[in-house]
């Protein structure tokens, strides 16, 4: 299968806001992909892991610390524990009460409208001795094909292995691969290990004419992320000129009027 998110020459660069918009609203939460939507993006981003009885959530840390007014470990704890907590106030007061959301919330949220979704599959480092998560696939397989979303769905995670498995079980999913780098003497090497796969996510300064063009033959994407903020002019100009087909960032309306003054949008 040829990706859809291919952006072909002289085409618009697809734009996804990073866990939504966290740098306009707390991150993964509902008010963050409504910003991310104002601001126009093509898709929102965001993390899914599993609670202690098996709910998928959408949180990017293992431990609830930093997001919430809650501590300890996400999969330690239940869906009903995390529910009441505050995932708002630590970004700012008028944001208090936001919610963790449930993986559930976020697809009834987006099923009535158009925005795409780029859903991060979140598994322990290996050698960090917590259990993987070997529910996790079929969980989230299960609600993305009962909201009718499979088609509007991109599923990424550096944990490959997690990718080869949803497409074991689904062979129509749409995957990537997410990667830190780094310069590969075959740049295709972690796709050509998952068939299928229609993507490869690297961190923004490893993406080269090389990957792209490799990825491109192949009928392959190539998305570049980490760019952070603020975000440069100079380093943009350069992933559009070797060829990126997507880009994300923290806040989606600065690279999209980047964008648009540059003839992008």
């Amino acid at each position: 299968m040829r990706s859809p998110y291919l952006r072909g020459l002289g085409g618009p660069v697809f734009v996804v806001g990073h866990r939504g918009a966290l740098a306009l609203a707390p991150e993964n939460t509902i008010a963050a992909f409504e910003s991310g939507l104002r601001c126009g993006v093509d898709a929102v981003e965001f993390d899914v892991q599993r609670t202690a009885d098996g709910v998928p959530i959408v949180i990017h840390d293992d431990t609830l610390d930093r997001t919430t007014n809650g501590i300890g470990r996400v999969s330690d704890q239940t869906v009903a524990a995390i529910r009441p907590l505050d995932a708002g106030s630590h970004f700012a007061p008028r944001f208090a009460g936001e919610r963790v959301p449930s993986l559930a919330d976020l697809l009834e949220w987006a099923r009535p409208r158009s925005v795409g979704l780029v859903l991060e599959l979140k598994q322990p480092a290996p050698a960090s001795a917590v259990p993987r998560d070997d529910g996790l696939v079929t969980s989230v397989l299960e609600l993305v094909r009962s909201n009718n979303l499979l088609d509007r769905t991109l599923t990424i995670s550096f944990d490959h292995p997690s990718i080869a498995e949803l497409l074991a079980q689904e062979p129509a999913a749409r995957t990537a691969l997410l990667t830190d780098g780094p310069a590969l003497v075959d740049p295709l090497a972690p796709a050509r290990a998952v068939p299928g796969t229609l993507g490869l996510h690297v961190r923004w300064p490893w993406v080269s004419v090389a990957l792209c063009a490799g990825a491109h033959a192949a009928g392959m994407h190539v998305h570049a992320w980490g760019l952070g903020r603020p975000i440069s002019v100079d380093a943009v100009r350069r992933l559009v000129a070797v060829g990126v087909d997507s880009l994300s960032a923290d806040a989606p309306d600065e690279l999209i009027a980047l964008l648009r003054a540059e003839g992008l949008r």
